[in-house]
């Protein structure tokens, strides 16, 4: 079995062949967050009679994945992160627990001769031990289902996925919730790459923050309605290359300076020996994906602040790519696939 998995700050997601019909693909998307609960019989009641699973633990009643969402009304509490700013959080029993039980659930039975895994690590962009620590915890819960890991950055995925119309050459952005992959190829070879330590929760926050946007908890404590502000930003109407209105504004704005650190980025990777020696003289496009890069008007303002810090010379062109939320994780099942017949061509020569 051959297949892959994205875990994401957002959302969770796997994918692999239909056994029965290996042309068709079966995926399978989990919010990466969990609901805590009081443990009382009425809240027992309600849960089983609206059939939503749910585990004991620590006198609360823990629910995780999208289903968190359906039951947030009984405690009125925000939802819990699985992973808080890109970290597996160390101190958090429960979290690591579900990580492991939707881990499990999204992966299909080992059952091949080649039981390959690709898998996307978050990383924070900051400690690169914290990212050595994500990426051997998430590899280890896959390889406790029997197969074979190995990671892959989000920026290559996306790369594999959308990048054929260009020669698999060019900058791929993953614009996620809470960091940004770059990379830099050449006929889908890495050049030059990085993360950078935000992506587009950082802006919510500010808009949610700016904004007084809040909710209250039965016990009266606030905290910020960060899904307010997301479902806001998916109304078709909201734009940040025309703007209208002070909240759009404001969004515009900050998605600006966001997009700013990025051309930074981009402009470094551009000036790195393997790039300059490869790419010298050639303009390229950007291939932008990730949930981030759902924001209308995104791509446009990204050209903007090339252009503001001379950079469009460079740039052939900036595209947001087919099904950004999903290039990732087809990227990801792409380089399982072809992982696969490199160790078939290994063992055949040997």
């Amino acid at each position: 079995m051959i297949t892959a998995i994205d875990f994401g700050c957002s959302r969770i997601r796997s994918v692999f062949r239909n056994p029965a019909n290996p042309a068709r693909l079966n995926l399978f998307v989990e919010r990466s967050e969990y609901a805590l609960i009081e443990e009382t019989e009425q809240h027992h009641r309600t849960l089983q009679e609206s059939n939503i699973p749910y585990a004991v633990c620590d006198q609360s009643l823990a629910v995780v994945g999208n289903r968190a969402r359906d039951c947030q009304w009984l405690s009125q509490l925000p939802l819990t992160p699985l992973m808080i700013d890109g970290i597996v959080p160390s101190n958090d029993p429960p979290a690591r627990q579900m990580l492991h039980l939707l881990t499990a659930a999204m992966l299909p039975p080992a059952d091949g001769l080649t039981n390959l895994c690709a898998v996307v690590v978050p990383n924070a962009g900051i400690d690169p031990q914290q990212d050595m620590n994500n990426r051997d915890f998430l590899l280890r819960l896959v390889r406790m289902q029997g197969y074979e890991p190995f990671a892959v950055s989000a920026a290559e995925a996306s790369v594999l996925a959308c990048g054929a119309s260009a020669g698999f050459t060019g900058i791929s952005v993953v614009i996620g919730a809470e960091s940004t992959d770059i990379c830099v190829t050449r006929f889908g070879m890495p050049l030059a790459s990085t993360t950078l330590p935000f992506g587009c929760n950082q802006i919510d926050t500010e808009i949610a923050q700016h904004f007084k946007m809040f909710r209250w908890s039965k016990s009266g404590d606030m905290f910020l309605d960060m899904d307010s502000v997301a479902d806001w930003k998916k109304n078709g109407q909201v734009s940040v290359s025309k703007p209208v209105g002070e909240r759009e504004r404001m969004l515009a704005g900050t998605t600006s300076l966001v997009l700013d650190q990025i051309v930074r980025g981009i402009r470094d990777l551009l000036r790195r020996g393997p790039v300059t020696a490869q790419l010298a003289g050639k303009r390229i496009p950007i291939l932008l994906s990730g949930g981030g890069s759902l924001l209308n008007g995104v791509s446009d303002l990204l050209t903007e602040r090339l252009i503001q810090q001379d950079l469009a010379s460079m740039i052939s062109a900036v595209r947001l790519v087919a099904d950004p939320e999903f290039a990732v994780i087809r990227g990801a099942l792409i380089h399982a696939e072809l992982e696969a017949r490199a160790q078939l061509t290994r063992s055949v020569a040997a």
